[in-house]
């Protein structure tokens, strides 16, 4: 990542500690509302923030702020929250309104979620984050195996075949949030990666050691989810002119001989939490490797190159294990054990409770709220929602939003350095003038709608 400017910031002086202690978890039926959107974008300066500090190696104030005031749970509150509104608010919205004018109220809903996973997996690096989040990690955990069981399900359904120019201009703006709504959850079940890896990490901070292997192992089994993601190698595409690209921080970027050289570094997370998982002491009591999973496992060994090993060597260990389970009959070793408690052992385990809670609140209740958050989401051309679009433009294409994005402005088509805005919506970026008409068929709604908001 390219070194971050360490006087930029994304608050004022004094706005830590405020935001922070404003921090509460929303409500499904208030999402749209002004002070929704107040919040909205508290979390995204918060998340800027949190990012501009971990990447320039500044001390870490957002994070210890966080941790300090015990407020880390409310981001897996926001995402839990948005996620329950995607699945059931979401499809009542376009029920109502097929054919929306506008789809920006929409999108930052759908974005918020982005932000609050986003801001998870910069601040759950550190051991102290998990000691914060340990009455709700099953509830995270939850998330993040739904997460990536929808990263798989979009690789299936041809998600990394990129979109033609042509394919573009023939979308309607239905078809165009969707595919948004795509991206957007592409992104984060590649943050999810990273946060798995991490709850696998710290299993035994705050006592919930037994409920978080339960979980990993045998209600999800994240070891299959992340073998099949390994194998599908999620992290790198062609473009529509062959070419390789690679996904970081949010978007499609053509990487340099530098970047090639190198692991990926969702690559790396995956590799690091399946070594985790499978050298686990705890492996032989909640997981049964049966055939089907040991011939998955056993797959990965064509991909366990030396250069990858003389990178991150403790995979070693890794690849040592997998091929004792390829040359011997490691699965009957272990069904002796598997499933089994410690003898005279009473466990107390932790079941996910978030989602549940918003889903009894919204029950037979998600026409209503649909047809009420439609309403805030229209924008009427008065003063007051033109001032409110300009606020969120600017928390999305602000210098601090520029820094996150792996060194500053990139081009929108090609990813290269990019020196110039487009004049009418001045939210998206570009090298020159070729590469802006050419991403104009897919920029053109969106520009539209900024445009139409804002002026």
């Amino acid at each position: 990542m390219v070194e971050k400017d360490p006087q930029l910031s994304a608050l004022e002086i004094g706005e830590l500690d405020m935001f922070v202690e404003s921090m509460e978890p929303s409500r499904i039926d208030a999402i749209g509302n002004q002070a929704w959107v107040d919040w909205h974008i508290r979390l995204q300066k918060l998340n800027q923030q949190a990012v501009l500090e971990a990447s320039s190696m500044q001390e870490e104030l957002t994070k210890e702020t966080l941790i300090s005031s015990g407020k880390l749970p409310v981001l897996i509150y926001e995402a839990i929250c948005i996620q329950v509104w995607r699945t059931k608010i979401y499809p009542q919205i376009i029920k109502l309104e097929p054919a929306p004018e506008n789809t920006f109220g929409i999108y930052m809903v759908l974005y918020h979620e982005a932000a609050a996973v986003g801001m998870l997996e910069t601040v759950l690096f550190h051991e102290d984050g998990a000691h914060c989040i340990s009455d709700v990690v099953v509830d995270l955990l939850n998330y993040v195996a739904d997460q990536l069981t929808v990263l798989l399900a979009l690789i299936n359904n041809d998600y990394l075949r990129p979109i033609t120019i042509k394919e573009m201009e023939c979308e309607t703006i239905l078809e165009e949030l969707e595919r948004q709504k795509r991206d957007l959850q592409f992104d984060i079940g590649m943050r999810c990666i990273s946060i798995v890896r991490y709850i696998a990490e710290h299993m035994e901070v705050g006592g919930a050691a037994a409920s978080i292997a339960t979980n990993l192992y045998k209600t999800h089994d994240v070891p299959s989810l992340l073998t099949h993601l390994l194998l599908h190698e999620p992290w790198q595409r062609r473009d529509e002119n062959g070419e390789l690209t690679t996904f970081n921080f949010g978007r499609w970027n053509k990487p340099t001989s530098e970047e090639l050289a190198q692991m990926h570094r969702s690559e790396a997370q995956l590799w690091l939490c399946l070594r985790q998982l499978l050298l686990e002491p705890r492996l032989a009591h909640y997981y049964t490797i049966d055939e089907c999973r040991r011939t998955a496992f056993c797959r990965l060994q064509a991909k366990m190159t030396d250069v990858m090993l003389d990178q991150i060597p403790p995979l070693g260990d890794l690849k040592v294990f997998l091929c004792r389970l390829a040359v011997g009959d490691y699965s009957s070793l272990h069904n002796r054990t598997n499933g089994t408690k410690n003898p005279g052992c009473t466990l107390i385990e932790l079941v996910p409770q978030i989602k549940d809670a918003y889903l009894k609140k919204v029950h037979k209740r998600t026409k209503a709220i649909a047809k009420a958050q439609l309403e805030s989401f229209h924008m009427d051309g008065s003063e007051e929602s033109r001032v409110m679009a300009k606020r969120l433009l600017e928390s999305y294409t602000s210098d601090a939003a520029l820094a996150m994005d792996s060194g500053g402005a990139k081009c929108a088509k090609c990813g290269d350095k990019a020196t110039k805005k487009c004049s009418r919506c001045k939210s998206e970026w570009y090298c020159g003038r070729e590469c802006q008409v050419q991403q104009w068929p897919k920029h053109k709604e969106l520009c539209d709608q900024f445009a139409k908001v804002c002026m």
